[in-house]
């Protein structure tokens, strides 16, 4: 039997589900009495605590330090007292935690730069005051920030292009942040702007389904000639940093490599608002917008929430479950993990909590493929899925890399596209652990 390929789409259409939160002003979440603060919430190496059981901290202290180059500082969002150091579940499995008991006076340390001075900063102050504020990549990713804007020796960096296309199905977190902080969004373009003396053109990329934010940031960046907000077809997953650089300047990325070998440099839209408080106020990153949503979601809300507050706390923000839930992920349906304690904490990279029904999180039964190649043509990198997850499965760890394992973005369009329910982008992600397991071995 002979199978034709379907024309390449390079991505898919879920449901948005956005409806319920995306008009949803941010409003400020509970903080309990206990949180906790992973020493990961970053790509790269694990910070290093530097409190001890007792110290009593303040908001905004530094409680672990980066462990190495690709790393970031940790900081306490409360004051309070360190009643543990030990380890718990997160959504990276069991990690070292520091637990802080908040004493509710919010005693804030003092500013890691004197505030008032963005303006004033050279390239070298700007880049360590992002690295001393511990901001990574907030759409998720989490790739430390200061390094993201050190690019290679002799790479030139001729464009930015600023994601706001949060494309994942009903996170609205990005959305309100837009709208609400055009005007710090565009502060923020213009101090990282500083950083690139070949800087050609910005671009801040957003969904078209999104048309209020695309108005707040026209409006604010009107009198910037070299930066255009640019309207994107509302696509998964439209705001995959290879998807938007092709799709704004045409340039590819190739495979296995980085923006800066096509003159690039992609930022999250909070990210890049999160380093104008950090020059211009001094603050570290101790806090995000989170959007909660989904059917069993009583009320569904954007929240303004201090790292380290366990997840049930938004849930309880939320007035609970209407009913009960199938599952409940930290992010969204696409890239999401499913978690089974809900006293994991919010970290930097969390942008939503979305809860599903059990018909909903019911992907079905398993079934053998059926050659449809449906999961080639959704791949936003041209991979191959199903090859790399047989590969996975049959223990070929070394075919798996050659099929390119690594270079995918985790996107979940594969397994969402699947006839056969294969868990595709499960296997990946394990063979993509196998692989690293293997080079540090």
């Amino acid at each position: 039997m002979r199978f034709s390929f379907m024309g390449k789409h390079e991505g898919s259409h879920p449901e948005e589900n956005k409806s319920r939160t995306s008009k949803l002003p941010i409003v400020d979440a509970s903080v309990p009495k206990i949180m906790v603060f992973p020493v990961s919430m970053h790509i790269g190496a694990p910070a290093k605590p530097v409190v001890e059981i007792g110290d009593k901290v303040k908001a905004g202290e530094m409680i672990a330090e980066a462990g190495g180059f690709v790393s970031a500082h940790v900081y306490s969002s409360v004051s309070g007292e360190v009643i543990g150091i030990e380890k718990r579940p997160t959504t990276k499995g069991e990690t070292d935690c520091i637990i802080v008991k908040n004493d509710y006076e919010y005693t804030k340390a003092d500013p890691i730069v004197e505030p008032g001075r963005s303006q004033e900063m050279s390239s070298e102050e700007i880049i360590d005051t992002v690295r001393k504020a511990g901001i990574v990549g907030m759409g998720g990713a989490t790739f430390p920030t200061s390094v993201k804007l050190s690019p290679p020796p002799g790479a030139t960096i001729d464009t930015v292009i600023i994601n706001g296309a949060e494309c994942e199905p009903y996170s609205t977190s990005d959305h309100r942040v837009m709208v609400e902080y055009a005007d710090e969004i565009v502060s923020g373009i213009n101090i990282v702007r500083r950083l690139f003396p070949k800087l050609r053109q910005i671009y801040i990329g957003i969904e078209d389904n999104k048309p209020n934010a695309i108005k707040a940031l026209e409006k604010a960046t009107e009198e910037f000639s070299d930066i255009t907000v640019r309207p994107l077809k509302t696509m998964y997953p439209q705001g995959s940093e290879k998807n938007l650089i092709k799709n704004l300047t045409g340039r590819e990325v190739p495979p296995g490599g980085l923006p800066a070998e096509v003159r690039c440099m992609v930022m999250n839209n909070s990210s890049v608002r999160a380093v104008y408080r950090a020059c211009e106020y001094g603050e570290p990153l101790i806090e995000r917008i989170v959007s909660v949503s989904g059917t069993p979601i009583k009320e569904p809300k954007n929240l303004r929430v201090k790292i380290g507050t366990p997840m049930d706390s938004l849930i309880e923000d939320c007035g609970g479950f209407s009913e009960v839930p199938g599952k409940v992920l930290s992010g969204g349906p696409m890239m999401g993990q499913a978690v089974s304690d809900l006293g994991i904490p919010i970290i930097k990279g969390t942008t939503a909590v979305t809860v599903l029904t059990p018909e909903e999180a019911n992907q079905g039964e398993t079934h053998d493929c059926i050659m449809c190649s449906e999961c080639i043509n959704v791949c936003p990198v041209s991979l191959q899925p199903i090859l790399i997850s047989d590969a996975y499965e049959r223990g070929n760890i070394d075919k798996a890399k050659e099929l390119g394992a690594m270079d995918c973005i985790e996107c979940g369009n594969c397994s969402f596209i699947c006839p056969s329910k294969i868990p595709l982008l499960d296997n990946i992600r394990a063979a993509k652990a196998a692989i690293q397991a293997q080079k540090e071995g």
